[in-house]
């Protein structure tokens, strides 16, 4: 199983570089042009302004989190099942993220993000007690 979150956790952040990877190639060539806080994010795709990039830097500490509560050792069958089911939530925002209506859902995937970041915290809590 341990395996099995390793993999969801990799898939997660290689569904994440197209997104990461346009705003690095337009980041500083870009900002001169559009202004401070909003880049390209790729042909027809609309601006990654400073709430996605908000949103993805969440989604980075989370996963660097999920990463070390996996090193651990400590989860259980359950949390593990609930690792993934996170996992699954952030990969849907991220394929969100990159599409045409990303720029629109900000507000809603900063929420869901939240909802994420307070349930993989009581998990954290639980792994540190046991």
């Amino acid at each position: 199983m341990k395996r099995a979150l390793v993999i969801m956790l990799a898939a997660i952040f290689v569904l994440g570089l197209p997104v990461l990877g346009a705003a690095q190639r337009h980041g500083q060539s870009g900002q001169h042009m559009m202004g401070p806080g909003q880049h390209m994010m790729g042909p027809g795709q609309g601006m990654m302004g400073p709430g996605m990039m908000n949103n993805m830097g969440m989604m980075s500490q989370m996963m660097g989190d999920m990463h070390q509560m996996m090193q651990s050792g400590r989860l259980s069958p359950e949390h593990q099942k609930q690792m993934l089911e996170m996992m699954n939530q952030m990969g849907t925002i991220m394929q969100q993220m990159g599409g045409p209506q990303g720029a629109q859902m900000q507000a809603q995937h900063r929420q869901q993000l939240q909802q994420i970041q307070k349930r993989l915290q009581q998990m954290k809590g639980q792994i540190q007690k046991r």
